[in-house]
């Protein structure tokens, strides 16, 4: 993980691919993955 003030960005520790990258919200205990929506 490469944690940045409340950024985070969590790598594969081998490939180094970016598995997830998210903004923490301190007010929430659980930190809701976003859902893309696929392109037409």
């Amino acid at each position: 993980m490469l944690i940045a003030g409340h950024d985070v960005r969590v790598v594969h520790a081998i490939t180094g691919e970016l598995l997830r990258e998210l903004t923490i919200d301190p007010t929430r205990d659980y930190q809701p993955q976003k859902h893309n929506k696929p392109d037409p």
